[in-house]
């Protein structure tokens, strides 16, 4: 559904254009009228309409003040209006259309139909952007799936991992633990590339959450969680290089 507006100071005007615009273009949806420009724009900034039937002569101030009033048009705009010469102007703004009063209807379909096709364009190149941002930022997340949700954490907020053979133990800065269907293998293979160590074969840490090393008792890792994590011998060696930077 297109959200659309009508900005007229007469109320005959509105409600006409409203009739019309609901008996032939079921496409849009009137989520407002206003009958000045001060009312318009405040309608504007806090409801986003994507599509503005803008009289021009209105009292106090015309349709054009309104557009030059906003930082940022980001809804289309059909122009309505009784006189023929800010049709030139209106083209100007950069209005998508538009209408002469008397409304000719098939006119009317035409510059909605036209404001459809715009408005749909519009959506898809922000649902992309959106996309392309999620895709980018996605490395930065690991969903963390349990029997009844899937929940998106961001990784540096993982302290460390702790396999049970088909499942693991995921301990969070929050403080909380969660149990994931999901091997330490799985978790390695996403993780290593953000800073996550194997220092044990049940064990996979996030190393920014290293508090201290000790080299008694076969050598073993204190996180700031004060969890107690074992090494294995094969990782002795790469944990003191870690942590002697």
């Amino acid at each position: 559904m297109i959200k659309a507006l009508i900005v007229d100071d007469e109320a005959n005007n509105r409600n006409n254009l409203e009739s019309l615009l609901n008996k032939y273009c079921q496409s849009v949806e009137i989520i407002g009228s206003a009958d000045s420009v001060d009312s318009a724009f405040n309608f504007i900034r806090n409801n986003k309409p994507d599509l503005v039937f803008l009289d021009i002569k209105m009292p106090k101030k015309d349709g054009f003040e309104l557009l030059e009033s906003l930082n940022e048009i980001n809804f289309e705009v059909i122009i309505v209006t009784a006189y023929y010469e800010y049709a030139i102007k209106a083209i100007k703004f950069c209005a998508l259309d538009y209408l002469l009063k008397p409304i000719d209807i098939i006119e009317l379909t035409k510059a909605v139909d036209k404001a459809a096709v715009k408005i749909g364009t519009k959506k898809e190149n922000d649902q992309l952007k959106y996309f392309v941002y999620n895709l980018k930022n996605a490395s930065k997340k690991i969903a963390l799936t349990d029997n009844d949700k899937i929940e998106f954490v961001e990784t540096n907020e993982i302290i460390h991992i702790v396999g049970d053979n088909n499942y693991s133990n995921v301990f969070l800065n929050s403080g909380k633990k969660k149990l994931i269907t999901k091997t330490l293998k799985e978790f390695e293979t996403l993780l290593t590339e953000h800073g996550f160590l194997r220092v044990h074969k049940s064990h996979l840490i996030n190393s920014k959450y290293i508090k201290s090393y000790y080299k008694n008792d076969g050598g073993y890792i204190i996180l700031t969680n004060d969890a107690k994590i074992p090494i294995s011998r094969t990782k002795k060696n790469e944990i003191l290089k870690l942590i002697k930077g």
